[in-house]
């Protein structure tokens, strides 16, 4: 081992690692054999413990995970031990505990500007001086040096726990993809402004967006997995679709909505016959339905508007026997308005309601839905309810 002396040095540090040095401060031509001594044993426990190699190590760490504060966290632990450990060596020396710590404050002391190797490992670390003093004047801390075979099983247990994690980081980090996509209507017209949502079918990460004025909306760095997308605009229904995400590539998909359906509600009121008579049938006054909002998504949807309504009978023998019940009827609106296949998809309904509700809606008739400018087709639902008067 070398020892030089650097007007740069304002403590003692040292410095390689292959061919290792000692630099002392010029202030060390003075200092008494006692002093020369301790520092000359605590840099030369460095050099036996290769620290230089673990700051190395540990500053690599840094670089690495610098995201992590647990790693900063770590690192700063390290530095502490490391002088702790070299002061115990002094002390395991023959160096006496009082003499050394005033040696530790003297050296801080003399530390009034930031030292130039501030890489290598120094004898005089101010940041946690009280807590080293304290440590040397502990008459009851153990300063034996660990030994090998615990190093060794130390070691082991610290590649277990820490490789899996490392592992675990690089594969998330490789395992990431990109997802876009385009949000259209079914005339294949971009609809912006959408609210998107994407769930990982082969994990827990679930992620919303929105799409922008194009039309457009964008995932990047996802884990990888089959991700169910779902995107939901005012006038249309929810538009789903499925794609993979594969690491490192990009995935594109394209979101069709589907027009929202619309809906009616009908409510057909009879009076109760008198006790013992029959009484005759008429129709009756029904509540008139209300007619769909117009509502634009991105100015490209106009809702259908009823404009031709035609009240369902109430059968007279069903209101002479107290029958009644809802029927719910699903319909197409034609592009020219018109009433196109007409069901009733409850089964649980009296057979006789169920037809006067088809008998009234197959006259009905409504202004089209509009995409763009041009009439389409849309589904509707109409609920037409048969009462009695109490």
């Amino acid at each position: 081992m070398r020892t030089l002396e650097s007007p740069g040095a304002a403590v003692p540090m040292t410095w390689g690692m292959v061919r290792p040095v000692v630099f002392l401060p010029e202030a060390a031509r003075s200092w008494p054999v006692e002093r020369l001594h301790a520092v000359v044993l605590h840099e030369l426990t460095h050099i036996q413990r290769h620290d230089l190699v673990a700051q190395v190590a540990a500053q690599a760490a840094c670089g690495f995970y610098w995201f992590h504060p647990m790693v900063w966290v770590a690192a700063r632990q390290l530095r502490k031990e490391r002088e702790c450990a070299c002061d115990d060596a002094v002390l395991s020396g023959g160096v006496a505990a009082p003499d050394y710590a005033g040696h530790l404050l003297e050296l801080a002391r003399a530390m009034v500007q930031r030292r130039s190797l501030a890489d290598a490992p120094a004898m005089a670390e101010t940041g946690d001086l009280e807590e080293r003093v304290r440590a040397v004047l502990d008459r009851g801390r153990n300063r034996a040096p660990v030994s090998g075979r615990l190093a060794a099983a130390v070691g082991t247990l610290a590649c277990a726990l820490v490789l899996p994690v490392a592992l675990v980081t690089l594969h998330a980090q490789a395992g990431t993809g990109a997802l876009a996509g385009v949000v259209q209507d079914i005339s294949k017209a971009r609809v912006p402004g959408c609210a998107v949502s994407i769930k990982n079918l082969d994990g827990k990460n679930q992620e919303v967006a929105k799409v922008n004025a194009a039309g457009e909306f964008g995932f990047a760095n996802v884990p990888v997995g089959h991700y169910a997308i779902e995107v939901r605009a005012r006038g249309f229904a929810v538009g789903k679709t499925e794609v993979l995400v594969e690491g490192g590539q990009r995935a594109e998909t394209v979101v069709t909505l589907p027009l929202g359906q619309l809906s009616e509600a009908v409510t057909v009121r009879g009076a109760r016959p008198a006790s013992g008579s029959l009484a005759t049938p008429s129709p009756a006054a029904a509540t008139p339905g209300q007619a769909p909002r117009r509502i634009p998504v991105g100015g490209n949807v106009q809702a259908s508007k009823l404009i031709k309504k035609v009240d369902p009978v109430y059968p007279a023998d069903l209101r002479q026997q107290g029958i009644t019940g809802t029927v719910m009827v699903r319909a197409v609106i034609s592009v020219t308005g018109e009433m196109l296949n007409p069901e009733v998809i409850n089964t649980t309904v009296n057979p006789g309601l169920a037809q006067a509700a088809l008998d009234a809606v197959r006259q009905w008739r409504y202004e089209p839905t509009l995409l763009n400018g041009q009439p389409v087709e849309v589904v509707t639902n109409i609920d037409v309810t048969f009462e009695l008067d109490q």
